[in-house]
């Protein structure tokens, strides 16, 4: 009996340290680039050594996937399931909430899909998780749309609610975040009005 405790104590601390490895791996990975920061910064910042963080993740590539999948992801789809179908104006809000916390991390993951084919997945898988929930969000808008007109449709708001657009006019541009709202809601009402004419 006492065997089965110690191993269950044993469990438990090594999802505690896996945890503490990770928190540390986000916050330094969200503050830079990928290659800014080594397995060295985040043992230390999680105070472990750097065998324990390989022991755990791997790899440096190992761990910022985890991050990725275990936290960024999670992140994103709790962020956007706040967005109101129909509503424009939530819906571009949900958008620009969610760029605001993810946005700068989600284009440095572009960016380094370019050069490391292991991200290359997570981008298409994001930009396809993004296509479905503006198919899922702009429902009520495409109702009977069909064939050619409804992707030109999709694809449209899509690009205006895209983190790249987001970056251009918040980064890019130094709009403040209600600017930046207003601009991507002119694009979007842009996009609704070709479908009702």
């Amino acid at each position: 009996m006492a065997r089965r405790y110690e191993m269950a104590g044993r469990t438990a601390a090594m999802q505690r340290t896996r945890e503490a490895i990770l928190d540390a791996a986000v916050d330094l990975f969200d503050a830079g680039w990928f290659d800014e920061v080594t397995l060295g910064d985040v043992a230390a910042r999680a105070a472990v050594s750097q065998q324990t963080v390989v022991n755990h993740f791997g790899s440096k590539i190992g761990l910022y996937l985890a991050g990725v999948s275990e936290r960024f992801v999670p992140e994103v789809v709790a962020l956007r399931a706040r967005a109101v179908p129909g509503d424009v104006a939530s819906i571009v809000a949900t958008a620009v909430d969610d760029y605001e916390r993810t946005g700068d991390g989600a284009f440095r993951i572009i960016v380094l899909a370019e050069r490391l084919e292991e991200l290359r997945q997570i981008v298409e898988g994001g930009h396809r998780s993004h296509r479905a929930w503006v198919e899922r969000v702009f429902a009520p808008q495409l109702t009977g749309l069909r064939g050619r007109r409804r992707e030109r449709t999709v694809v449209l708001l899509a690009a205006a609610l895209d983190v790249s657009l987001w970056k251009r006019l918040r980064r890019d541009e130094g709009l403040d975040e209600d600017a930046t709202a207003e601009h991507l809601r002119v694009l979007v009402d842009g996009v609704l009005a070709t479908v009702a004419a």
